[in-house]
Formats: structure tokens, C-alpha cells, sequence
């Protein structure tokens, strides 16, 4: 039978309360300096980070981090630095019947010509299962 070493309460109190007065020693420290309100945020398990904001007493979840796609269509896309993707049923995609391809770059599907290598368009953002 093993035991998992668990820490006695205090001394997480302690750590805590250290840590709790030296930020609010150096926010008091900073002239000038305007208390920023604790913003409530959650993490989903696909790593996308959303944080509630509150505007004219309306409180709304907004997606925080990296919200603009890397590529736009027209864009050149750097099709010999990603892998083309080739199981299109494992990302619900439909076949592909034209001279084009499927990428994924930063979780977002582009839909690639295979003969200008340019996006053609954002298929799809993908979440990780």
C-alpha cells in the first residue's frame, strides 16, 4: 500500500500568503499604476484559453491568444514546410476532387491549389479530441 506525500495545509497557507503580499507589495509600489480587475478565465482541453468580459454589465466568454488566421486566401502557403493531410475522414472533410489539397497549419484547415500553392480558402478550424 503506498502513500502519496501530501504536504501539510500550513505550510501552503504560508507559501500563498507570501506569494498574495508580494504582488500586492509591488502593485502598491508602482506610482501611478491602476488596480487591473482579476479577470475570470478557463482553459478548454483543446489548449484555446477563454476569458469573461464584462462590458455596460453584460458579461460575455471571449476567445483570447491568437484569433486572426496566419493565412488568408490568396496568401502563398509554405506547402513543403507542412504535411498535406491525408486522412479526410478522420477531420470530416469531403474528397477532394479538384487540383487542390488540404493543410492544417495552427489547428485551421486551408483548402491549398496544387498547382500555384496559394490558399484558396479557410476550410475549418480544427479541435483537437
Amino acid at each position: 500500500m503506498h502513500r502519496r506525500y501530501a504536504p501539510p495545509p500550513l505550510r501552503l497557507w504560508l507559501a500563498g500568503a507570501l506569494v498574495c503580499g508580494a504582488t500586492a507589495a509591488l502593485a502598491q509600489d508602482s506610482p501611478g499604476a491602476a488596480p487591473e480587475p482579476e479577470r475570470e478565465c478557463r482553459t478548454l482541453k483543446s489548449g484555446d484559453t477563454f476569458c469573461a468580459v464584462s462590458v455596460n454589465g453584460h458579461t460575455r466568454w471571449v476567445l483570447q491568444g491568437k484569433l486572426r488566421e496566419r493565412f488568408e486566401p490568396g496568401d502563398p502557403f509554405p506547402i513543403y514546410e507542412q504535411s498535406m493531410i491525408m486522412d479526410l475522414n478522420r477531420y470530416d472533410l469531403p474528397p477532394v476532387d479538384g487540383p487542390w489539397r488540404y493543410y492544417i497549419f495552427e489547428n485551421v484547415i486551408y483548402k491549398v491549389s496544387s498547382e500555384t500553392g496559394t490558399v484558396i480558402e479557410k476550410v475549418k478550424r480544427h479541435y483537437r479530441r
